[in-house]
């Protein structure tokens, strides 16, 4: 099965002023994605799922609402977006996830969310002085509580953090939170797009990300609640196949359908990590069915600076093979001399980490071996 992932930017009016936040510029605008924009992309969906399957994908699907802040959107607006779900999209699953701050009045959005059994993410960096409000007022104790009481009424959530300066020292210590509290845990390393003056500050070097990953890593190790780690699972993965010697041939020069699209406010589709890329909007879900947007000029360019990517860093990467090269499809994995630097090191290391603590095949076992060669089907799909 075969997840296909729309990020929809439902609105990008926020009530949040985070450093990093790549739609910085946009925050004050509270504009929100028309319900005919959505009719639209609902509508299409059953088609496109036909498409896929022609081309041998069992695929559903999945829809992240997301901002800004999305659910500062009312209540009636989710209640039509339900609506329209259910009359267009006969065919195919689908789920629905929104990624809030959990800040300030979403509570009655938030309810319908939660009464409906949609995903919830939570996003919560561990530090403060980052994500702020309007007015300067930082938002990291209240949201930590607001979270704290959405557990306490028996709500599941997961956590979402972005890792940068700000909480380099924090993360592997909040790791006892978020088990805790949280269902799973995502982290995103900064990336570009945020404002120049606080990108400075809080953009790390490579190897300090690595280094809080494998922080996060041992602490999870030692610790006695497991919970999953993106995307920390998939480098222990990766480096449990090489330890394992279930490798695979990946022929990194053949093109794939790529599984995440992002659709702006008004209706442009992109594929990452392209988002707003000049150039690289595929068409527009108003105008365009999905089908001619993936067979179009403009995505087939996109997949060929994925394919050269692949070729650059993956032909002589020591986990060719047991790396499935999602790396490529990241935002901010390509660094400015066009190395995947985090993702491969990360991998290593952690490689080097079970070795030196006795794991090998024999230790791994077939039961781990059968596991962990099943492709992702959160992935990319050919």
């Amino acid at each position: 099965m075969t997840e296909l992932v729309f990020v929809v930017k439902l609105s990008k009016f926020c009530n949040l002023r985070c450093a990093y936040c790549y739609e910085h510029r946009e925050l004050h605008v509270r504009e929100n994605m028309g319900l005919e924009t959505l009719g639209r992309l609902f509508a299409d969906v059953d088609g496109f799922g036909d498409y896929l399957q022609g081309i041998g994908a069992a695929p559903k699907f999945a829809f992240v609402w997301h901002g800004g802040e999305p659910l500062l959107l009312p209540r009636d607006y989710y209640e039509r977006i339900a609506e329209l779900q259910q009359k267009h999209i006969r065919n195919f699953a689908y789920r629905n996830s929104v990624q809030t701050n959990l800040h300030g009045g979403v509570k009655d959005s938030l309810r319908f969310v939660l009464d409906s059994d949609w995903e919830l993410g939570v996003s919560i960096d561990f530090a403060d002085g980052v994500r702020v409000n309007a007015g300067g007022r930082d938002s990291n104790a209240s949201v930590i509580a607001a979270a704290e009481a959405l557990h306490k009424s028996g709500m599941r959530f997961g956590a979402i953090s972005v890792l940068g300066a700000h909480n380099r020292d924090t993360l592997a210590d909040a790791y006892d939170w978020v088990s805790e509290f949280a269902q799973g845990w995502r982290i995103l390393p900064v990336f570009e797009g945020g404002p120049e003056e606080s990108m400075f500050r809080l953009y790390l070097p490579e190897e300090e990300v690595v280094r809080v990953f494998l922080d996060v890593f041992e602490r999870r190790a030692n610790s006695t609640k497991h919970i999953p780690i993106a995307p920390i699972d998939d480098y222990i993965k990766s480096a449990a196949l090489k330890i394992a010697g279930q490798g695979s041939q990946v022929d990194v020069a053949r093109d794939l359908l790529d599984n995440i699209y992002v659709v702006n406010v008004n209706g442009d589709v992109f594929t990452r990590p392209f988002a707003y890329g000049p150039g690289s909007c595929l068409g527009n879900i108003r105008r365009a069915s999905m089908v001619a947007m993936v067979e179009g000029e403009t995505y087939k360019s996109c997949q060929r600076a994925i394919t050269q990517r692949k070729v650059l860093n993956c032909s002589h990467c020591e986990m060719l093979g047991f790396c499935d090269a999602s790396p490529m499809h990241e935002h901010g994995t390509i660094t400015a001399d066009g190395r995947c630097a985090v993702p491969r090191r990360t991998m290593l290391e952690i490689e080097a980490t079970l070795a030196a603590a006795g794991v090998d095949r024999s230790v791994i076992g077939d039961w781990a071996r059968e596991w962990l060669a099943r492709p992702n089907p959160s992935r990319t799909v050919s």
